[in-house]
């Protein structure tokens, strides 16, 4: 595998040099128990995606426990945050993709719980990382009443919800539903006169709503079929969805966006498609649902025409050689795109060393940092070793020239 390189003598084997100001970091942090995604904007604003917490004693795919079994994955993750953050403990949005464990927390843990909070909750995934760093503004898909499009009648959520009453009741958190459409609902708030020109985020998705693209115009494909309603639930179509860019740059995080639903005649429809149709090409996409066999449709990836991806794993189940292969073979950039997994089990590698897709996958796992630079036209990967908490680089690529504005 021959990718381009840079700053290999100066970068590789020591410290990650972090963020400064005119750069976005987005850091898809390894724990190997869920996905969590800590975005630095170009003035120093910072947001959270998710922080899960899964870790089930009957499963045995489970990837490996990083930097080690002493803390639960919330803890390491807001140490994480803590080191990297120019803000140290406080963090401005809180984005909660959609409600699953690994994404949120498993309060059937055996983990800390509160005292005297009324309701008390378990600390886990995000509650957990709450317990250190604090947020201005929490925006989920459910907010106020959790009822659309049905009602979320599960535990995880309820210990979810009862930590965001307690930061609103205690911290003054913010809390809001995510409004698909939007472009003003996630801001700059360090130095927006800056660099708002050149940065934005466009809201794409949530609640099975899809932006058409005008103003906060949707389609909401679960009024579109009464099979829809009553068929049994996936939680992933529901999924937040974004888009981020800095100037010329663009990437797209959509939680665990996967799934069918049905139109007016009762056909299915490609959720990811349709929404990788309204967010156009990009550079860089955080692959839906961890790149799962159910996931990263045909549809979405020729739409969504990526130049990396990266795939937050956390099971041995997600990386998927079929995934991979289609990922590759639809690939409009020469020579294919370019793929970084937090987590890739040796037994793994071994298994798929003939596959002329490994090709594509970089050779290093661990934290996967997209550094975004020289006002959006360029940007490296880094991939840190999640080994210990010393954020030691074991790879840079790059550095790549942004090309979504030639695209689109």
């Amino acid at each position: 595998m021959v990718w381009s390189c840079a700053g290999i003598k100066n970068e590789i084997g020591k410290p990650y040099v972090g963020w400064k100001n005119g750069e976005m970091d987005i850091h898809h942090i390894y724990t190997g128990r869920g996905e969590a995604n800590f975005h630095i904007f170009p003035d120093g604003t910072s947001m959270l995606i998710d922080a899960g917490d899964w870790d089930p004693s009957d499963y045995d795919k489970m990837c490996e426990l990083l930097p080690d079994s002493s803390r639960r994955s919330g803890e390491w993750i807001a140490r994480y945050i803590e080191q990297v953050n120019p803000f140290k403990n406080h963090v401005d949005y809180l984005v909660v993709s959609h409600f699953h464990n690994d994404h949120t927390g498993d309060c059937t843990n055996k983990a800390k719980q509160t005292s005297g909070r009324n309701p008390d909750y378990v600390l886990t995934g995000i509650a957990e990382v709450g317990e250190t760093i604090s947020f201005s503004k929490m925006i989920d898909r459910g907010w106020p009443d959790y009822q659309y499009p049905f009602s979320v009648n599960d535990l995880d959520v309820d210990n979810y919800r009862a930590f965001v009453d307690w930061k609103i009741e205690t911290e003054g958190l913010y809390p809001e539903r995510f409004e698909i459409g939007s472009n003003k609902q996630i801001v700059l708030l360090k130095n927006k006169e800056k660099y708002h020109e050149a940065f934005s985020i466009q809201n794409l998705a949530a609640n099975g709503k899809i932006w058409t693209g005008e103003g906060l115009e949707t389609t909401d494909y679960y009024e579109l079929h009464l099979d829809n309603k009553t068929n049994w639930q996936n939680e992933n179509t529901k999924s937040v969805a974004m888009r981020i860019s800095y100037g010329p740059f663009s990437y797209y995080t959509g939680g665990d966006l996967s799934g069918q639903l049905l139109d007016e005649k009762g056909n299915p429809v490609d959720t990811e498609e349709e929404v990788a149709k309204i967010c156009g090409t990009i550079d860089v996409c955080k692959a839906n649902h961890h790149a799962y066999k159910d996931a990263m449709s045909e549809g979405f990836v020729k739409n969504i025409g990526a130049f990396a991806y990266i795939i937050p794993v956390w099971d041995y189940e997600h990386i998927q050689p079929v995934v991979m292969e289609r990922i590759i073979s639809l690939s409009p950039h020469e020579g294919g795109p370019k793929i970084f997994t937090t987590q890739f089990p040796v037994r793994l590698r071994n298994q798929y060393r003939k596959e002329k897709w490994l090709n594509s996958v970089c050779q290093e796992d661990g934290h996967v940092v997209l550094k975004v630079f020289d006002k959006g036209r360029k940007y490296k990967i880094y991939v840190l070793s999640p080994r210990d908490e010393n954020q030691i680089v074991k790879g840079v690529y790059g550095p790549y020239y942004a090309k979504s504005d030639l695209q689109n």
